[in-house]
This record gives structure tokens, C-alpha cells and sequence, in this order.
């Protein structure tokens, strides 16, 4: 919210509603200063513009970018209304990460003996001769 001259309250789609397709640009902002802070995007879409200027073998000669990807990047544009940000790289991070499966039995074992022996740590398991659980795996589990 902005004020006026007289400290009315007012927005900028109230003051410039009346020019003939601000409410497109508006719309279109967020995408734009998304897509120009991401310079990933702006290299696909140049990458775009050298494949319809030059074609596939030369796309593929000077950015080792072959024709299916040019036409997901397409197909993305396309999909969103062909605004610049769908050129913005989706995150990797998986959907559903793997949860760790540990026998609360073992989780049981290690906080008692932790609780006998204070002193005994992630790196000194001295409960068997040879450790059958590793300290990258006791970190997480116990804590």
C-alpha cells in the first residue's frame, strides 16, 4: 500500500488501471525479475534464439545442446504461458527423501549403555570387539 498527496491509502493498480495493458505487465513483473536474476535462464534462452536463427547442428556444434532438450525448454514455455521463468531450473531435491530404518532395539542399546557409560562416545563403541554399527550411522540415530 502507498499513500497519496492527502494520505489517502492507494495502490499502483488504482492509479495506473486505466493504461491499456498494465494489467498484462503487472501480471508479467514477478516472472520477469525472476527470470532475470537467474542467469541459467538467460543462457537457455539464448540458447534458444541461436536454434531458431542457426538450427540443430549448429546449436549443437556451439552449446553441446541437442534438439530434445531445446524442445523441453519449448515444451516449458509453452506449458506456462510463455513467460521467462519457466527457464528457471526446478530444484533437484527429491519429493520424498529416504527416512532412516533403524531397529529401535539398536537405538534402545546404544542410549543405555550411553547413560551407564557417560563417557562413552560416537568414536569409542566399545560394546563388541569388532563394531557392527558405524559412528556415521550412531550420529544420526542417537544424536
Amino acid at each position: 500500500m502507498m499513500r497519496n498527496n492527502q494520505g489517502e491509502k492507494t495502490t499502483l493498480h488504482y492509479t495506473f488501471g486505466k493504461i491499456s495493458g498494465y494489467k498484462e505487465v503487472s501480471q508479467m513483473l514477478p516472472s520477469l525479475r525472476k527470470f532475470n536474476q537467474s542467469e541459467v535462464a538467460r543462457e537457455r534462452q539464448r540458447i534458444l534464439n541461436y536454434y531458431d536463427h542457426y538450427g540443430g547442428a549448429a546449436t549443437l556444434d556451439a552449446f553441446g545442446v541437442d534438439r530434445k532438450l531445446i524442445y523441453v525448454w519449448r515444451q516449458r514455455l509453452r506449458l506456462n504461458g510463455r513467460k521467462p521463468s519457466a527457464l528457471v531450473p526446478e530444484s533437484t531435491i527429491p519429493k520424498t527423501k529416504r527416512q532412516m530404518m533403524v531397529d529401535p532395539q539398536i537405538v534402545d542399546f546404544i542410549k543405555k549403555l550411553r547413560e551407564k557409560r557417560y563417557r562413552l562416545g560416537k568414536e569409542t563403541d566399545s560394546f563388541s570387539p569388532k563394531p557392527t554399527i558405524g559412528s556415521t550411522m550412531i550420529r544420526p540415530v542417537v544424536g
